[in-house]
């Protein structure tokens, strides 16, 4: 042992073992330096470190893997795990392509770096060879005395005691301390259990916080917490606890394992909150069927829905569920007040009306429009009137439902059909709808919908009204167009007059156009515009012929309302005249609003277009309706008069103050007819065709003209009548005073007064005169001057029948015609006066001159003083001939 540890100490030991290692050591370096000269050789494809030419990049990619393998964390074998650090100290990283001048520097920089290494490790040799040295002998030495001693390793090396004693040990240790560990492990796992807890305490309280949220439908913070919770289930229970080179830290290590451990648990969770999120799809979907919801709050749900990326698509389903809604909603709406109507027919007795009762709306209907009383008229109690608010409800009733509904379901039609609620919200044309899978038969679809709703609109309204294609001429009606007969619509109440269904026929139409126009505002597909434009102009024909057919039957039977009460503005008329003004008027208006409505434009120019075959219509009913209401006029006057209405007899009171005629009496009659005909031809004609005419921007010259022929014929016809009976009493008198044989004219011997007979017709005349200034006063001229030339053509047949006349029948005769041509002097025509000239010639004709020739001149002399009396005598009896100052 001592000769060992001579030896082994020994001087001549040390160095040699020095030497040795230095040997070693210095074999390592040229090993390190071949194996990274040969890297380098290998990195750059190169076949010796000092080549003779540069190759370039492209070249040498074959010879080594490309960066961007590295970029991708890709390389070929072992070069994987390789260091990346430049050894030339040039770049973070070998990764990269260098230019040669670098190249040049990096060499000069690695031969310094080699000898600087070199250096440090010497210098750690020679520090640490003592240790190194005696490290050596300790092993050495207890190898020997391991040999010595036979510890092999059938004798367990000399351990087996101490292993037995150790196994004893841990076997004691187990029975003592592993309860102990147990339940620690126990409590580790709980505090680690109650630690993820605590750390995702959000996310287990997520389907009672979801359940809440959808309980007060607060969807967007359900919407809010799903996401949040999605985002900490990924971060949990995904892979995305590694970093873009690949190496995963320390934590996110940990945070993957755990998320592995409590899998199950998670998994559990996110199935109740999968649940929970199904439940208020449903939920949503359900309110898209809800139709009492606002389009904010649809639009709103659709939202939801669509950031839920349901399998069904929110959009279709609204708008499907929707369009089913709003059909049922019109058929509903529709059949509710059909069936009110039909219910109102059943209630209508078979023979409800007449002539007179018809008279009777009609009155009422004038007054109400003369008052511009249109509340009384509608809020009557009368059937017709019943009928149709009935009419204009349902009209208004399927109005507001297709101005609620189709808008906004055509607002989001289009919204889809834009694309607005794609995930991209921006306006997509119809290429780029292919590109993202948008279904076209969809779109086409929404528009067939949308059109579908106003069709089954426009169907009910043309089944209401009666209408058909023949609604709609396509040729003007002329003046000359053959008669054909005409059927009264079945919507229109049988006894409704025109003024009233005037009324409810402008509501009604104004109703649809209002309705038309809000539809057309929203840029619908041109066949739903179409639909709307044929469903107007089809309505707009059939009420003008249901007024003017109404309006001509009001005018045949008008003459039921003339009650011969006079106006109280012009008391030589009767109010019979402003009556039929007023309809006449209101009649002609509504007319004229219904040809001119304009439901496309509201372009001022546009609305005062009349199509020819409205004005031609309107026109022909304008015309007919005034003949007819001049032929009830003269029905007036040959007719008893019958009371429309009882009337209630007022007491006598002033002249003056008098309200009415006596209408039992035919004269009365007609003189107010005749003055009612003069009022008509010289105002209230000219008045309401000038009004026409402007309205329609047309003249009527010829019209005019026919109207004022017909007027005169009636007018004359009257008169005549008048004068016929009132001259044929005159007649009598005339004739039988002088050829009734009272007067001998061939005897009379000097004129001592003006006969009876004359005072008679004279009188006659003032009765005449009394009756006309009492009605009819303009008429007294026309009518004492006719009656004058009556009077003066009778004395001349009556004288012409006398066989002679003496001095004194001469100057009788001569006496009473020139009374009577002074009594009425303010009445002699140029007519009249020929006929008194004749009368005289003819008295002179026949004058004996055998009977008193002489004697003429103070026979004519004292005529002339018989005159002066008789005049002066019977000045107050006729005053009312006397020609006012």
């Amino acid at each position: 042992k001592i000769s060992s540890e001579v030896h082994f100490a020994s001087p001549w030991f040390r160095t040699a073992k020095k030497r040795n290692y230095f040997l070693m050591y210095r074999l390592s370096i040229y090993d390190t330096q071949f194996s990274e000269e040969a890297a380098v050789l290998k990195h750059y494809g190169l076949d010796n470190l000092n080549p003779d030419y540069w190759e370039e990049e492209d070249n040498r990619k074959s010879l080594r893997y490309s960066i961007s393998d590295f970029s991708n964390n890709i390389t070929p074998g072992d070069e994987r795990s390789c260091d990346d650090a430049d050894p030339l100290g040039l770049k973070q990283n070998v990764f990269g392509d260098t230019p040669y001048a670098d190249l040049l520097r990096g060499a000069d920089f690695l031969r310094y770096t080699l000898d600087q290494k070199s250096e440090a490790l010497r210098n750690l040799v020679q520090d640490n060879f003592d240790r190194f040295v005696s490290a050596k002998n300790t092993i050495d030495t207890v190898y020997g005395e391991m040999k010595a001693k036979s510890l092999n390793p059938e004798s367990g090396y000399g351990v087996n005691v101490l292993d037995n004693a150790i196994s004893d040990a841990c076997d004691r240790a187990e029975q003592v301390f592993g309860p102990v560990l147990a339940n620690r492990s126990k409590a580790d796992k709980i505090r680690s259990t109650l630690s993820v807890l605590e750390k995702y305490k959000y996310f287990f309280n997520l389907p009672s916080s979801l359940m809440e949220s959808m309980k007060q439908q607060k969807y967007d913070m359900v919407i809010r917490d799903y996401k949040k919770g999605k985002v900490v289930l990924d971060s949990t229970m995904g892979t995305e606890g590694t970093d873009t080179n690949g190496a995963a830290s320390e934590r996110e290590y940990d945070e993957t394992a755990l998320s592995a451990q409590y899998r199950k648990v998670f998994d559990k969770v996110w199935l109740e909150v999968d649940k929970i999120m199904e439940e208020m799809k449903d939920q949503l979907f359900k309110q898209l069927t809800e139709p009492w919801r606002s389009m904010e709050e649809q639009e709103k749900t659709i939202n939801i829905l669509l950031e839920l990326e349901t399998v069904e698509d929110p959009v279709w389903h609204y708008l499907d569920s929707q369009y089913k809604f709003i059909i049922d909603l019109l058929k509903e709406s529709y059949q509710e007040q059909l069936d009110k109507i039909q219910a109102l027919k059943k209630s209508f007795p078979e023979n409800y009306s007449n002539n007179k009762e018809m008279a009777i709306r009609l009155k009422k209907s004038i007054r109400s429009v003369n008052l511009r009383d249109f509340d009384s008229l509608i809020a009557g109690k009368e059937m017709d009137v019943q009928m149709w608010k009935a009419i204009l409800e349902i009209v208004k009733s399927l109005s507001d439902l297709l101005l609620r509904c189709l808008p906004d379901f055509w607002k989001l039609s289009k919204s889809f059909m834009d694309g607005k609620f794609q995930k991209s919200p921006t306006v997509l044309s119809a290429n780029k709808r292919r590109r993202q899978g948008m279904d076209l038969r969809k779109v086409d679809q929404c528009e067939k919908m949308a059109s579908g709703v106003i069709e089954l609109y426009a169907s009910f309204l043309s089944e209401l009204f009666s209408l058909s294609p023949s609604d709609e001429p396509s040729t003007p009606v002329t003046p000359i167009s053959p008669i054909t007969t005409y059927k009264k619509p079945s919507f229109v109440p049988s006894h409704s007059d025109s003024v009233t269904t005037c009324y409810f026929l402008t509501k009604v139409l104004k109703e649809m156009n209002e309705c038309v126009n809000d539809i057309n505002s929203i840029n619908m597909a041109s066949d739903a515009s179409g639909t709307l434009s044929t469903l107007m102009d089809q309505t707009r024909w059939c009420f003008i012929e249901v007024i003017c057919e109404t309006w001509n039957a009001d005018a045949k039977n008008f003459f039921y309302l003339e009650d011969w009460s006079l106006d109280q503005d012009n008391r030589e008329i009767t109010n019979f005249l402003r009556n039929f003004h007023i309809f006449h008027k209101y009649n002609s208006r509504s007319a004229y609003k219904i040809a001119s409505l304009n439901y496309v434009s509201d372009k001022e120019d546009n609305k005062s277009k009349i199509p020819e075959n409205y004005f031609y219509k309107i026109k022909e009913a304008f015309l007919n309706s005034i003949y007819a209401y001049l032929e009830g006029l003269v029905h007036l006057v040959f007719t008893d008069y019958t009371p429309l209405e009882t009337v209630i007899e007022k007491e006598p009171t002033d002249i003056i103050h008098k309200t009415r005629i006596d209408p039992s009496q035919m004269d009365s009659r007609i003189l107010l007819t005749i003055s009612n005909f003069s009022n008509l031809k010289q105002l209230m004609i000219p008045r309401i065709v000038s009004q026409f005419e402007t309205a329609y921007k047309c003249s009527m010259v010829e019209d005019i003209e026919s109207l004022n022929t017909v007027v005169d014929q009636l007018d004359g016809i009257l008169f005549e009548d008048y004068i016929k009976r009132k001259s044929a009493n005159v007649r009598d008198i005339i004739t039988n005073g002088i050829l009734s044989g009272e007067i001998d004219w061939s005897n009379i011997s000097k004129p001592t007064e003006v006969h009876s007979f004359v005072y008679e017709a004279l009188l006659s005349l003032v009765l005449v005169h009394a009756q006309i200034s009492d009605i009819a006063k303009p008429l007294i001229n026309r009518a004492l001057t006719v009656l004058l030339e009556s009077m003066a053509h009778d004395c001349l047949e009556a004288f012409s029948k006398v066989e002679k006349f003496s001095l004194g029948g001469m100057c009788q005769a001569t006496l009473e015609i020139e009374f009577m041509n002074q009594t009425l002097a303010q009445y002699v025509s140029p007519q009249a006066q020929e006929t008194l000239q004749l009368i005289y010639t003819t008295i002179e004709q026949l004058y004996d001159t055998s009977s008193g020739n002489g004697r003429l001149d103070s026979e004519l002399s004292s005529v002339k003083q018989f005159l002066i009396e008789s005049r002066k005598n019977t000045s107050l009896q006729f005053m009312c001939f006397k020609k006012p100052k």
